[in-house]
């Protein structure tokens, strides 16, 4: 049985020494392989990168829009697995919030040749950030909810206090509000609601585990929690928010993932 017609962005190498490694980039909730468009595969691409980009079952120009509420998390780990498939090369999967969550189910039962988590959803779900919200910044969550319900108008500005920092480019702002669309519910109940006592040890590759230092929605602590499963280090960039491939030092973010890739594979 045939899975759905998945959306992928490729943006070829352009280098003269060669071709590196295949990053294969993964989104979040309510967005697009758009979002890796805008700055992260061309930079990526003029290194040497040969670099793909996925929008999940439900999202962009994928199939599945008509069914979006049903779409599971291992509907999206299914869409991650037929997408490696058709590549080339094993890829380096580089994942943002939700997609870093995909990616971490993922190696439940997989090994890819390397992963890197930017603001990713932590081991344990959104729950504990939820709590965190209603008791910090009530506002803000009930925004979330008003964005989760598909509500995001071009004067939503909690969308940028929330996801940016306060420099952020307005362009960047308002693509991701031109881009955004609702999420499965039931995607994001499968965040909300994880059972400590059904979690696998994940397989251990060579990971890159990054949060932003004024993330509203992933803490320090939820960076530290998938680190600690990886066993790597987290490490948690300064002046950031959480949107981290848009937000207005995403060139240093772009570095250190190829810094690391340049140590853990020359």
């Amino acid at each position: 049985m045939h899975g759905p017609r998945l959306e992928l962005l490729h943006e070829a190498p352009v280098s003269d020494k060669g071709v590196r490694q295949t990053l294969l980039f993964v989104h979040g909730a309510f967005g697009n392989a758009g979002c890796w468009q805008r700055h992260f595969m061309p930079w990526f691409a003029r290194r040497g990168f040969d670099c793909w980009a996925v929008s999940l079952e439900g999202h962009g120009n994928s199939e599945g829009r008509q069914y979006l509420s049903a779409i599971s998390i291992d509907d999206y780990v299914k869409n991650l697995i037929a997408v490696i498939h058709k590549l080339k090369r094993p890829p380096i999967l580089v994942g943002h919030s939700m997609g870093g969550y995909v990616i971490r189910q993922y190696l439940n039962h997989h090994v890819p040749h390397g992963a890197v988590f930017l603001a990713s959803v932590p081991p344990l779900g959104l729950a504990a950030s939820t709590l965190r919200m209603l008791t910090q910044t009530p506002s803000m969550l009930m925004q979330l909810n008003l964005y989760q319900g598909g509500h995001f108008e071009p004067e939503f500005i909690e969308l940028k206090k929330m996801l940016f920092s306060a420099d952020a480019a307005e362009e960047d702002v308002d693509y991701l509000i031109a881009a955004s669309q609702p999420e499965s519910q039931r995607a994001l109940m499968d965040m909300t609601l994880v059972n400590p006592l059904d979690m696998r040890i994940p397989h251990k590759v060579p990971s890159l585990v990054l949060g932003a230092a004024n993330d509203t929605l992933i803490s320090p602590d939820d960076i530290v929690s998938l680190a600690d499963q990886l066993d790597v280090s987290a490490e948690i960039l300064p002046h950031m928010g959480h949107m981290m491939m848009l937000d207005t030092r995403w060139e240093q973010v772009a570095q250190r993932i190829y810094d690391w890739i340049d140590t853990h594979y020359g």
